[in-house]
């Protein structure tokens, strides 16, 4: 096997994959479900990667059936990748998650028909590519407008549903390089695009599961019922405060005062102190002070994309959303955000 530059990226791309999807489907916490289905979907992928260099290195040439097995992935991986979105979303699909793999289904069954000789394999690339297409259209949508609205509901991490887009683009970025791959087979150019783009990923989403470790582990729950046993607050009465406190925050935007505390939002609530922050963190999963840096950022980007507020500095705006100075916008901004204040008013303008 010849020893290039993309056969060596490639199968340390695959096998970083493998290791990576063993991590990830072993992680435990509220995220568990999802982090099974990137698991599968990042499998997959490293499955197409190694099959694709092993191909092009003449390594799978002998064996026909083992060259299709990448056509075979690379039907599991759109509609995994479609589960996935829904799971790290919070939506579900109204078409059954069956129907999803009904292509996959047929796919095999086409394979099964071509290795016994029964099938001409010359139009093979077609069924790969349409259901490529399809699912492409679908996730874009699913981009495009779940993240739109989950970036938008209060109290959600904007950074969490930032990186998830992230990693739904990353991912769908193969779906571009098949299809590239499979519209000009016959430039031997671009051979490589598909174990170069899909290790490319696998580094990618390595580095996002080092670093964004909570995106994946999520919060354990046993931890926070461990935390509050001894509590007489219940789960109901909890969500109630955590609404009451919402419409507060909507309504008044008592956040704009650098001074609020916890003390004093608990007393507008008629609740103590000790269950306006059990309810904060049990039904929010992040402390009160966070909380109020969220609705801030959050504040702080409407107030970027308005007109009349062009003329005040960025660091004019993080105190008039509440922030005591510019340090402590800048940092909490760049948290929770994703982008420094600067990129986000560049952007929104």
């Amino acid at each position: 096997m010849p020893l290039t530059v993309t056969t060596v990226v490639g199968l340390l791309g695959a096998a970083q994959g493998l290791v990576l999807s063993a991590a990830v489907v072993s992680l435990r916490g509220e995220n568990r479900r999802p982090n099974q289905v990137l698991a599968v979907v990042i499998f997959i992928l490293s499955i197409v990667v190694a099959t694709v260099v092993l191909e092009h290195a003449r390594v799978l040439s002998c064996w026909i059936c083992l060259i299709l097995v990448e056509y075979s992935f690379t039907f599991l991986f759109p509609p995994a990748l479609w589960y996935y979105s829904d799971c790290v979303l919070g939506s579900r699909s109204r078409v059954p998650l069956a129907v999803h793999f009904v292509p996959a289904i047929l796919w095999f069954s086409y394979l099964a028909a071509y290795t016994f000789g029964l099938l001409d394999p010359s139009w093979r690339w077609i069924p790969p590519i349409l259901g490529i297409i399809i699912y492409l259209a679908l996730n874009t949508i699913a981009i495009a407008v779940r993240t739109w609205v989950v970036a938008r509901k209060p109290l959600v991490l904007i950074s969490h549903g930032l990186m998830l887009r992230v990693i739904l683009v990353l991912l769908m970025l193969l779906h571009v390089a098949q299809i590239v791959r499979f519209l000009l087979n016959d430039i031997a150019a671009f051979d490589n695009i598909v174990p170069l783009t899909g290790a490319l990923i696998i580094y990618i989403v390595s580095f996002l599961a080092f670093r964004q470790s909570r995106l994946f582990i999520g919060k354990d729950p046993k931890a926070s019922r461990q935390k509050y046993e001894t509590s007489s607050l219940t789960p109901d009465q909890s969500q109630e405060i955590v609404e009451r406190l919402g419409v507060l925050m909507e309504s008044e935007k008592p956040f704009l005062n650098e001074n609020l505390n916890l003390a004093e939002t608990a007393t507008r609530l008629s609740v103590s102190r000790a269950f306006l922050s059990q309810a904060v963190n049990s039904q929010l999963e992040i402390s009160f002070s966070e909380m109020l840096n969220q609705y801030r950022v959050e504040e702080a980007l409407r107030l970027f994309g308005l007109q009349e507020y062009k003329h005040l500095t960025i660091e004019a705006i993080g105190y008039e959303v509440g922030f005591r100075s510019r340090s402590a916008f800048h940092q909490a901004f760049k948290r929770i955000a994703g982008e420094t204040p600067a990129q986000a008013r560049k952007r929104l303008s």
